[in-house]
């Protein structure tokens, strides 16, 4: 089996909202699965987006690169003011090697 490397995610913000609530979230990376273990941040090898994204648009966050595996992508709001996420797509985007 070839080995996989996250390249780059995707995240879709809504646009039937008035305020989409895709601002300020954590994308991060782990191997635990989050329906047994509740993911806490900073426990996990993550990224901060920082800034809004217009309802509709994208917004691409990237990882550096690790030699881990991972097989779970966690998608939380810790720094928004609303404490509220909306997403209409997730696309998640892996390499081989």
């Amino acid at each position: 089996m070839a080995m996989l490397t996250l390249d780059n995610i995707i995240l879709v913000g809504c646009v039937v909202v008035a305020q989409a609530h895709l601002e300020n979230f954590v994308v991060g990376l782990t191997d635990e699965n989050p329906a047994v273990i509740p993911p806490v941040y900073k426990e996990y090898f993550h990224v901060q987006y920082k800034g809004n994204v217009t309802p509709g648009a994208t917004a691409k966050v990237s990882f550096p690169e690790s030699d881990h595996i991972f097989r779970y992508v966690i998608i939380q709001n810790k720094f928004n003011k609303l404490r509220a996420i909306c997403l209409a797509e997730i696309q998640v985007y892996v390499t081989g090697m």
